[in-house]
């Protein structure tokens, strides 16, 4: 017994600070269900390992679990808001049509405003205002959606910051990578990249790159940067705070959603992050489904479409299409009390586990509308999907889904009951969906560690090593012109223009030395 409890005392002191419980603080201002499901993912997988978190957001965990303190504070309309800023009087789909720069505008003024309605909250209040003697975080980790202005808080308490991009929206994610890639930026389209592009195009794609650059620091860095003065006291800028206190960017997406590109070592992708393992569903839901043996239809048209502000059309052909087919349909609707005249054969909720449901083996297709995060469900859980989608970063999610032969996308001209059931019959009878869902599934997941391992990973390396500084990359806040080396070519381009200028000068002055000495020979003679 003696030489047990020694062993046990050995082990102990082994392990020392590696396992000790952590304090983690997570910040999450956004009010998007999509978004906290990172969130709620990544709390639980804290609390497994024993860590100490506390949550500061605008969404509630819906469970009460050991270790977390849970801090909710009021709700920002951001939907309604920016609908309001960049359609006023106007619905989704005229917000969908906007072009990609207004959108871009809107967002950036919008996400301000909400950051800074969450920051303005007494809880938030009393967190900034602690002093560093009493900020006892090991790590803070934030929901990098329009909250850059959040980075100021590790700098003022030295802490390190995990940032977490939960989806690509609006190229989101590609803006705030470029802005970290200290390499000669690349604006090209990935997808569509070639080895052999002529001189116009590069000169197009340096061109597009400075004005998205400029753009995206006009529009977004601005107004962070308003917010940095305004709530931590400091005249510290966003592209400041992202190169020396964002200590690790963990991105919500994997190959082969994700382009292979270039990526710096603290830029981390852990596609899946939110994906957990399958749970029972609820006794209604589970009844439901269960009971229909043609199979189940999962729909989910994106958290920021209200059911009841669907176009009367649009709607009338969904009850019309949905009513006809053999196979039940749970729908996720924010607004269920707003429909009526609902098919029979529809179950629609509020609030669903959405991935527990793809996890049964009944459902048999997925209606969306092209969200990064549902999307990514659909291929884990084996389930072909039909995009509906509206936005332009929708699309971009859906077009790729079907290259790689997962699914298949109707635009909003083709929205009729024969196209919708010609989609949905071949997703349910094409054995070729089934099969090519199960490959990129296998190739989505194939990696050294698993999303949540991978994240669980660098957040104790950020504890054990605390500021992260080791991979941390250097001169990544490099300014647009020494980026592209353009005050390079301006020396050399004067150094050649003096160099030429030498000669020529040179060559004039041996011409006129030569001419002045010929005519005095000649006044010589005549003389």
């Amino acid at each position: 017994m003696k030489g047990a409890g020694l062993l046990w005392l050995l082990l102990f002191l082994l392990c020392g600070n590696r396992c000790r419980s952590s304090q983690i603080l997570l910040i999450f201002p956004h009010a998007s269900e999509s978004h906290f499901a990172v969130m709620r993912t990544l709390v639980n997988e804290l609390v497994d390992r024993q860590h100490n978190v506390t949550v500061y957001g605008s969404h509630g965990l819906g469970e009460r679990l050991e270790n977390v303190t849970e801090i909710v504070s009021s709700e920002f309309a951001y939907w309604t808001k920016l609908q309001q800023h960049a359609v006023p009087g106007g619905n989704l789909e005229d917000l969908s049509r906007l072009a990609d720069s207004k959108l871009r505008s809107s967002l950036a003024h919008v996400g301000a405003q909400a950051l800074d309605h969450f920051l303005t909250q007494s809880p938030m209040q009393t967190l900034l205002q602690l002093p560093t003697e009493q900020f006892n975080f090991d790590v803070i980790i934030v929901d990098l959606f329009y909250t850059e202005a959040l980075l100021a808080l590790g700098q003022k308490h030295n802490k390190p910051i995990i940032g977490i991009i939960s989806t690509d929206f609006g190229s989101y994610m590609d803006a705030v990578q470029e802005s970290l890639v200290p390499s000669a930026c690349s604006p090209i389209d990935f997808e569509q990249y070639a080895a052999d592009i002529g001189f116009t195009t590069r000169l197009g794609n340096i061109r597009e790159c400075i004005a998205r650059r400029k753009r995206f620091h006009k529009d977004h860095y601005t107004a962070q940067d308003q917010l940095i003065r305004k709530h931590f006291k400091t005249t510290k800028t966003v592209v400041e705070l992202q190169a020396h206190h964002l200590s690790l960017l963990l991105l919500n997406n994997h190959v082969p959603l994700l382009t292979p590109r270039p990526l710096l070592q603290q830029i981390v992708p852990a596609g899946g992050l939110h994906i957990r393992g399958p749970r029972e569903l609820p006794w209604n839901i589970k009844r439901f489904v269960e009971e229909s043996r043609p199979g189940i239809i999962y729909m989910q048209l994106g958290n920021e479409q209200l059911c009841g502000q669907l176009p009367k059309q649009k709607l009338q052909t969904l009850f019309e299409f949905l009513g006809a087919r053999k196979e039940r349909v749970i729908w996720t609707c924010h607004d269920v009390k707003q429909l009526k005249g609902l098919p029979k054969n529809v179950m629609i909720q509020h609030a669903v586990p959405q991935i527990d449901i793809l996890a049964h083996p009944r459902v048999r297709a997925f209606i969306m509308n092209g969200d990064l995060l549902s999307l990514q469900e659909g291929i884990v859980r084996h389930v072909p999907m039909l995009g509906l989608p509206i936005f332009q970063n929708e699309r971009r999610n859906m077009q790729l889904a079907v290259n790689l032969g997962v699914a298949l996308q109707l635009d909003s001209t083709n929205f009729t009951n024969a196209a919708l059931n010609w989609a949905l019959d071949e997703l349910t009878t094409q054995q070729k969906y089934q099969l090519t869902i199960r490959e990129v599934s296998s190739e989505f997941r194939d990696r050294p560690l698993g999303a949540v391992a991978s994240a669980m990973f660098w957040v104790n390396y950020m504890v054990r090593h605390k500021s992260g500084a080791a991979i941390r990359t250097r001169g990544i806040d490099i300014a647009s012109n020494q980026l592209h080396l353009f005050d390079l070519f301006i020396f050399y381009f004067g150094v050649a223009v003096v160099f030429c200028a030498v000669l020529l000068g040179g060559y004039f002055a041996v011409v006129y030395a030569l001419q002045r000495k010929q005519n005095n020979a000649k006044f010589s003679k005549l003389s």
